[in-house]
């Protein structure tokens, strides 16, 4: 865990090639994404450099866009279902919704208050956000099917 939040922390704050190897922060990063992470985020990441103020923005809009996609999804999955199954997915993101709060305190209390655990902090979240949405678009697909 400690090497993957050093490795997150160089990515994020951009020390350059010699850091990681002649790798830019965003293939550094896009090693630990998951899938569905945006090409415009990469692009964003690459281009703010070490610039804090600006990596905290790319990160912001990333959060925005995937916080968007996962309620577009579970309205649509939502939209499919009825029953027990419309009950079901409704408690199970429910209690996604818990997890993921209990999961964001625990890493505030794990993480320091430097910039860039900050940074760490909101790339997390990002990215369990993001593999909330796959989650979903995957239940979707198999309703669709159905």
């Amino acid at each position: 865990m400690k090497a993957i939040r050093i490795l997150a922390g160089l990515a994020l704050l951009a020390y350059g090639a010699c850091a990681v190897a002649a790798d830019s922060t965003s293939q550094v990063i896009r090693q630990l994404a998951p899938k569905g992470i945006t090409t415009a985020f990469f692009a964003c990441i690459d281009k703010a450099g070490s610039d804090t103020i600006a990596l905290g923005a790319c990160l912001s809009a990333e959060k925005a866009t995937q916080d968007t996609r996962l309620n577009a999804t579970y309205k649509a999955l939502l939209g499919k279902l009825d029953g027990k199954s419309k009950d079901g997915l409704i408690s199970a993101q429910r209690e996604w919704l818990a997890f993921h709060n209990k999961t964001g305190d625990f890493e505030v209390l794990l993480y320091s208050d430097e910039t860039v655990d900050d940074l760490q902090l909101t790339q997390n979240e990002i990215f369990q956000l993001c593999e909330r949405a796959n989650a979903l678009e995957t239940y979707l697909s198999v309703a669709n099917l159905q």
